[in-house]
């Protein structure tokens, strides 16, 4: 069963000291089966583009697996310790990159919660950036007006 939650995300990417953070906080849907933990929210006001969906995947086995729908579609998969061949929709174009999982640390519950992970992205083997995603999931009160 999905919930309505409000959802905050905080991303670091870059290379050594050139680095840049975003932050980003949501109302979104969150919910839990017997394979793990699944979050959906509205990502196109943080990317720049309108109508792109976003749902997250947190596996009991540590796999997280992201997909994006809409105008940009995209699936990143993220294990600790294997390099994974992801594609990834920008504004500029489609490209496929490698995704080696750095680490996954799963503290979500069926109430919320949180979880981060670190990550490389790599074209033609060659670094690109290093990314940690910090992620907590927050139910929300009864008497909150939620849209959509």
């Amino acid at each position: 069963m999905m919930k309505d939650v409000l959802i905050n995300i905080k991303g670091t990417q870059g290379i050594e000291n050139d680095t840049d953070t975003i932050e980003l906080t949501t109302v979104g849907r969150f919910g839990y089966s017997e394979s793990g933990y699944m979050m959906a929210y509205d990502e196109g006001e943080l990317l720049g583009v309108k109508g792109v969906k976003t749902v997250l995947r947190v596996k009991n086995d540590g796999t997280v697996v992201l997909r994006r729908y809409g105008k940009l579609k995209s699936r990143l998969t993220v294990q600790k310790g294997i390099r994974n061949t992801c594609f990834y929709s920008t504004p500029q174009g489609d490209i496929i990159i490698g995704i080696f999982g750095e680490s996954v640390n799963n503290e979500l519950s069926e109430s919320g919660g949180s979880f981060s992970m670190s990550y490389t992205i790599d074209s033609n083997l060659r670094l690109i950036s290093r990314n940690v995603v910090e992620i907590s999931v927050k139910e929300v009160e009864n008497n909150v007006n939620t849209c959509c």
